[in-house]
Parts: C-alpha cells; structure tokens; sequence
C-alpha cells in the first residue's frame, strides 16, 4: 500500500508543528502505523518532534542572515527561492524515507509553502497526499470569520491542487462552543455595505464549494483526531462528499 502523506498548511500561529508531532504519536500509539516526520520550515528553533527529513540541514534562516548579510525578511525571501530550487531534490529524500505515514511540517509564513514550491511537492512525493489546512477556531468568533474560514480553505485547496481538508485547531481554548456552532451553520454579517458583500459572498462560497465538514480539533487535547483520521480517508471516495 502506498504511502499517505499529510501536509500540514495554515497561518502563522495555528499550531501547525504542534499537530503534527501531536497526531503523529496518535496515529502510532492507536493504529499502530509507522509515521515519520518531515520538517520543512527553516525559521523553526526547536521542534516537538524529531524529524527523519530536516529542510534545516539544508539552509536555516539564521544561517542566511549570517552568511549573506541580510535582515529577517531579506532571509525568509531568499529562503523562498532556495525552497523552491530545491523541491525535486526534498522530495527525492522524503520519498526514500518510506513508511505508513510521512507528516510534513511546513513554514509558520505559510506562502512560503504556498507560492514557492509546495504544489510542485505535493506532485513529487509518492503515494496519496492531503493537505491539512490549519485555521485558530477563535477566528470564527470574530467579524466575517465564517466567510474568511471557508474562503482561506477554498484559496489553498485551488492552489495546491489537491484534497485539502480545513481545520480549526486549539477547540480546547474555546469557552463559547456553541456560538462557534451557530456561527459556522448561519454566519452573522453585522450591517453596512461591507456586511451585504460579505454575506453575498458566503452565499457563493456555499454555491460553489464541495460539500465538507470543517473540522474542529485540539492539537494539545486530541479532540477531534478520530474525526480527522476519518475524513483524510474519506477524501479517497470517488464521490468526493465529505459532509
């Protein structure tokens, strides 16, 4: 059987490392499976896991800062173009690695994965991949979110070019369960001309989108990573409802 790799994709600060290395150890100690850790975020300083591919033994940011005499931002794009350079040759690697399982850790900048070689990655490694779009659920607790969680979702699906599934991590920190609930069935819009567009865009965004349920989960508890496993398979179903 070949191998399934997860790619773990979202903005900064949604516990994209923490849920990698979190469902990894799920993924072992409840279904047995050998599951190997990819890192590819060359800004990180430490790790919850220990990765069997490591994009830091290539290029870390404080290497480049050093090394070609550049601020934080001139690195992180010079990282870009080293990371794209470079996918063919990660990918060979992380193909080699083997195993059930391979989770791969990407940038807390997440268009450096995005724009800068991760659909070219998503081709090169071998066997089924799924992109786990990582959102903070307190985002739907604030003006639009809804709209801006399904929109996000749809915007990395389309540019990665395969199954993403969207998720809403740290659930754990939400006191208000049942607004976020209620928000995600019927997003509220306020007033104004800015909350008609909004609302006329969320109704496009239910128009147009593939059924799919939105994830709710906690990278520190472990809720929701039953759930989580399930849908990842389901995204193999020809029919492609993933409600």
């Amino acid at each position: 059987m070949s191998a399934l790799n997860l790619i773990f994709l979202g903005t900064a600060g949604c516990g994209k490392s923490t849920m990698t290395s979190s469902f990894g150890k799920w993924l072992e100690k409840e279904l047995g499976m050998k599951t190997l850790y990819v890192n590819l975020d060359p800004g990180c300083e430490q790790l919850p896991y220990q990765p069997d591919f490591d994009v830091r033994n290539y290029f870390t940011i404080t290497e480049l800062m050093r090394r070609e005499g550049l601020g934080p931002n001139g690195a992180m794009i010079r990282a870009c173009e080293l990371m794209e350079s470079k996918i063919p040759e990660f990918a060979l690697e992380i193909n080699r690695l083997g195993g059930e399982v391979r989770l791969l850790d990407t940038p807390g900048q997440m268009e450096v994965f995005l724009f800068h070689g991760g659909p070219e990655m998503a081709k090169l490694v071998e066997g089924f991949t799924v992109c786990l779009f990582l959102m903070d659920a307190k985002l739907v607790l604030q003006s639009f979110g809804s709209t801006l969680v399904r929109l996000l979702g749809l915007s990395v699906g389309l540019r990665m070019g395969i199954p993403t599934v969207s998720i809403l991590n740290k659930i754990d920190l939400i006191e208000r369960r049942e607004e976020l609930e209620r928000l995600l069935a019927v997003p509220a819009f306020g007033t104004g001309v800015l909350s008609d567009l909004t609302g006329s865009l969320s109704q496009l965004l239910l128009q147009f989108l593939p059924p799919a349920r939105i994830l709710k989960t906690s990278a520190i508890s472990g809720e929701g990573f039953k759930e989580m496993y399930d849908l990842i398979h389901e995204t193999r179903c020809a029919c492609g409802d993933l409600t």
